[in-house]
């Protein structure tokens, strides 16, 4: 059974394309609302996309690490990462360093949304403690444990 899950590799396209270019059309650093980046994709496109397939786009692309999110109440706010604007925008083929995984913290779209009854996460290994997530009785606990000396 093939998995439902949006293959990286593959350029983006429908909603999840007009999406991006709505973004990117608008300055650097600029958020737009949902309804906002709904009216300009039907503007720019000339086409008329359903709401949960523009919903579904910037979910899939927040997930994927292109757009950020910000929650003011009700209303979510969606902006290219800059990050994500930086790499577009250069064109060198040369690889960029990379921290070690051990120094670097782990990207919270990582971590798992759900733990089972009992279960404990690592989140963070320091110099002097450990940093866990353990789930007791349906009660996320967050504890942190000294290394021994």
């Amino acid at each position: 059974m093939p998995s439902n899950r949006v293959d990286d590799s593959q350029p983006p396209r429908g909603a999840t394309q007009w999406t991006l270019e709505v973004l990117r059309a608008e300055h650097p650093g600029g958020r737009l609302s949902t309804s906002k980046i709904a009216k300009r994709i039907g503007k720019l496109s000339n086409k008329s996309f359903h709401k949960n397939s523009i919903y579904n786009a910037l979910r899939i692309l927040v997930r994927r690490g292109e757009l950020s999110m910000v929650r003011r109440g009700r209303q979510k706010m969606y902006q290219l990462r800059q990050s994500v604007a930086a790499v577009k925008k250069r064109t060198t083929g040369r690889p960029t360093p990379r921290a070690s995984s051990a120094e670097s913290a782990p990207v919270p779209s990582m971590l798992p949304h759900k733990l089972g009854l009992g279960e404990i996460l690592v989140i963070q290994i320091g110099p002097r403690e450990v940093v866990t997530a353990t789930n007791l009785h349906g009660k996320l606990t967050l504890e942190r444990h000294p290394l021994p000396r």
